[in-house]
């Protein structure tokens, strides 16, 4: 029961509205005929009316299978955008020094180790993942807490360097296969359950809301209920994107740690709202979605009608930071 609830990294609940047959039953006045008194009767009808339903939204823990295809899909959408032309952020680092930039050779060798030691961490909280908290031991515990305290302080610098060098990294293959990534589990992790239902005994109702068996079919669906202006995805992709973003990128693993990020995510663009807001990472649709085949090019922005889709209810401040 415990390992049911465990598999679940986020979730939270939103209400769309249905149309369902109901029974409306009527009073109406009529004259007997027989003694000549009006009487009333009631009479009943089947109307259409549309009422509220709760739907629950829920990211679920990937398992280990689903952690190696993810990493394999990121190693594979690297290697195209490299091909591609585009540089990776420690090569884009050694050209800065190269051409004489800001960076000296100690600033280079400092980027490069605190960026094998992120990609390490990451690695390591997300294979994390896969196993439940209850099952991990003491010292696995120790070490999961130990490793989430030191990549944020590795993102943190990082951070402050990429910053003060503009948005010269923005556009690497690394950072452009990690977006990818994060979509993919997005698409692989997001499930719902319509109508009111308990979190354990009826988990098995979950069903994923990108239907298909692949990558390819996932954002094909994806692109459809955009279009479509599907109800449940319109209220619940912008925090599943953010929530999906949050767990990659700084390996929060429950409920709490994911409302606490959330919550000071607020409180920051409250305090300063004219501050930049990185935006959650979503599929960019025109891209070829394909493992198997190599792109042509990359479509740099999400389109049109979609980033005024995610503007609607997009919480405040989505962690993507480059790091």
């Amino acid at each position: 029961m415990a390992d049911k609830i465990n598999r679940e990294l986020y979730s939270f609940s939103i209400d769309i509205e249905r149309e369902k047959e109901k029974e409306i039953t009527k009073e109406k006045k009529r004259k007997n005929k027989e003694t000549g008194k009006m009487e009333t009767i009631e009479e009943t009808v089947i109307r259409n009316v549309k009422e509220k339903v709760p739907v629950r939204i829920v990211l679920r823990k990937p398992s280990r299978t689903q952690i190696e295809d993810g990493d394999m899909f990121y190693s594979i959408w690297l290697n195209k955008f490299i091909k591609m032309g585009l540089l990776t952020r420690a090569m884009l680092a050694k050209k800065q020094v190269d051409v004489g930039g800001t960076l000296n050779e100690d600033d280079k060798m400092n980027y490069a180790k605190l960026y094998l030691k992120l990609f390490e961490k990451q690695q390591n909280i997300i294979r994390y993942s896969a196993k439940d908290t209850n099952d991990m031991s003491a010292d696995e515990q120790e070490r999961l807490q130990s490793a989430v305290s030191e990549l944020a302080v590795i993102r943190k610098q990082l951070s402050d360097f990429e910053a003060a060098q503009a948005s010269i990294f923005d556009h690497t293959a690394d950072v452009k296969a990690r977006n990818k990534t994060i979509t993919w589990f997005l698409l692989f992790l997001a499930n719902f359950q319509e109508g009111e239902g308990d979190s354990v005994e009826d988990e098995a109702e979950l069903r994923p809301i990108f239907a298909g068996t692949d990558y390819d079919e996932k954002y094909r669906k994806y692109q459809e209920l955009d279009e479509e202006q599907d109800e449940i995805f319109l209220k619940s992709i912008d925090k599943l994107s953010t929530v999906a973003t949050i767990w990659y990128m700084s390996g929060v693993q429950d409920q709490e740690q994911f409302d606490a990020v959330l919550d000071q995510m607020g409180k920051e663009a409250d305090a300063d709202p004219t501050a930049i807001v990185p935006e959650p990472i979503v599929a960019d649709e025109g891209e070829q979605s394909s493992e198997e085949e190599e792109p042509e090019q990359e479509k740099e922005d999400t389109p049109k009608k979609k980033r005024a889709a995610t503007k609607r209810g997009r919480p405040k401040k989505a962690p993507v930071d480059e790091g």
